[in-house]
């Protein structure tokens, strides 16, 4: 019997690894709403033994809370993953995330300017709006520069210039604080440290439906993301479109970044930590990497928000803190690890 083609072999790795990522995420799915605070009967919250027309309090905190949340963090951690191994695909550089080109920054310059200036019947729907739009105006803003310059701009020169944005809207959200109230004040710090209880079905929806229409797209040029980031002169001469390839790639990651950072606040490393992960297990081969992302990185940081809703209890920590204790320790081992 003749062993298996190379090509087989590989589809069948590629097979396993979804497979097992799949079943990973929906074990979470299943098991992350039951754990927090407020012990749950699952019996009594899918209504058995509970007279009809009694307020159930086990299907209110289960429906109601933790299962939009859990449903959130699936989502929005793995349209993070995703984003960051773009990022790092097409400006080449393994320590790029997805707030590398002003996102982060100035998505939390926007909510903050909502927070000190809007009336509070309206924060609720301008806040996400506001951080959606700055997030957005900061990419556009790079990449009319990068078009100034000309059509192959190096790029280091996203990275850096991201890198001053993030600075100059650091700058903004501080002086944003200084002229707070202690309300205010407290309000921004907590936005700023992330958190995927948004409460609402609606939002999942609407993050899931944006996020993974720009993903569809994204997977669907991934080979040239693998033969972009061989460099730009070498995918050129194997016929790839190298300014719409990255355009492409540029706008697309910047989206579902920004949407997901427009309602859950900047929860950093997600993008960082999980592709590089990953890669370690599925290879380099953008096709079956950004897959793996979509579904390791909400398994991740779902994972995180349930250590941070238990591991304190009754007392929830930021998902944000969670995910930076996380990443920070790998950031520096990327870091010196290239040294």
């Amino acid at each position: 019997m003749s062993s298996p083609t190379p090509d087989r072999s590989q589809a069948r790795r590629t097979a396993l690894w979804w497979a097992l990522l799949a079943v990973a995420w929906l074990l979470v799915l299943g098991l992350a709403p039951l754990a927090g605070a407020a012990e749950i009967s699952l019996p009594r919250a899918l209504g058995f033994g509970v007279p009809e027309g009694e307020f159930n309090p086990d299907a209110q905190i289960l429906f109601h809370s933790r299962l939009p949340r859990v449903l959130f963090a699936l989502v929005a951690g793995g349209l993070l993953a995703l984003s960051g191994a773009v990022y790092q695909a097409i400006l080449r550089n393994d320590l790029a995330d997805p707030y590398v080109l002003g996102v982060s920054g100035g998505a939390g310059f926007g909510a903050l300017l909502v927070l000190t200036l809007a009336p509070a019947a309206v924060v609720a729907f301008l806040l996400p709006a506001a951080a959606f739009a700055i997030a957005a105006a900061a990419v556009l803003l790079i990449y009319g520069m990068s078009r100034w310059r000309g059509p192959h701009t190096p790029p280091a020169t996203f990275l850096l210039a991201g890198i001053t944005l993030n600075l100059l809207f650091g700058a903004g959200i501080l002086l944003t604080q200084y002229l707070s109230d202690p309300y205010q004040t407290f309000r921004m710090i907590r936005w700023l440290m992330g958190g995927v209880d948004v409460g609402s079905y609606r939002v999942v929806a609407f993050v899931a439906g944006v996020g993974g229409a720009a993903s569809l797209v994204i997977v669907w040029r991934a080979r040239h993301l693998d033969l972009l980031s061989l460099g730009e002169q070498t995918a050129h001469h194997l016929g790839v479109p190298v300014a719409s390839t990255r355009r492409l790639a540029l706008f697309g990651a910047s989206l579902v970044a920004a949407v997901v950072v427009a309602y859950a606040g900047p929860i950093g490393f997600v993008g960082l930590i999980v592709p590089h992960l990953l890669r370690l297990v599925v290879g380099p081969d953008n096709r079956v990497l950004l897959v793996a992302c979509l579904l390791g990185g909400g398994v991740f940081l779902a994972l995180c928000d349930t250590l941070a809703r238990t591991v304190l209890a009754p007392t929830e920590l930021p998902v944000g803190v969670v995910t930076a204790f996380t990443g920070a320790p790998f950031f520096l081992w990327l870091l010196f690890r290239k040294v």
